[in-house]
């Protein structure tokens, strides 16, 4: 008697978490809306992103890596440096970080201009003289 109620609770509780319907991923994501008449869980109001592609570098010299004027500046031309060393375990090969730069340095040249490094340098500097990293 014990066997065969405790065989129908379990299949009564299995039938029943079956039934549940499952809510899409959508609904169970947090949202950042702050407006009251647009639904927050849809896709088309969610906020818009920009993705940028990553220079990797080996050290943070020259680049003033934090300096967030220089991070807007590198962001207005679509770009941001990632410091990543070669002795790192799971960082990306030297054949990959070269491709990459590549790929994304050739995008800079026919996207900004050919002279885009040089332009950037000369923000960079005005960013250092505003935040009082260049002395003299």
């Amino acid at each position: 008697m014990k066997r065969i109620l405790f065989s129908v609770i379990l299949v009564t509780i299995t039938l029943s978490c079956l039934a549940q319907k499952e809510k899409p991923v959508e609904q169970e994501l947090p949202t950042e809306n702050l407006e009251m008449r647009k639904d927050s869980n849809k896709r088309a109001n969610k906020p818009k992103r920009k993705k940028y592609a990553l220079i990797y570098v080996p050290n943070a010299n020259n680049i003033l890596y934090g300096n967030l004027c220089v991070l807007e500046e590198t962001h207005k031309m679509g770009f941001e440096y990632l410091v990543e060393p070669t002795n790192i375990a799971g960082s990306k090969t030297w054949k990959g970080k070269l491709l990459n730069n590549l790929w994304v340095k050739s995008k800079l040249v026919v996207t900004r201009s050919p002279f885009w490094k040089i332009i950037l340098n000369k923000k960079i500097k005005k960013c250092r003289v505003l935040s009082g990293d260049l002395v003299g």
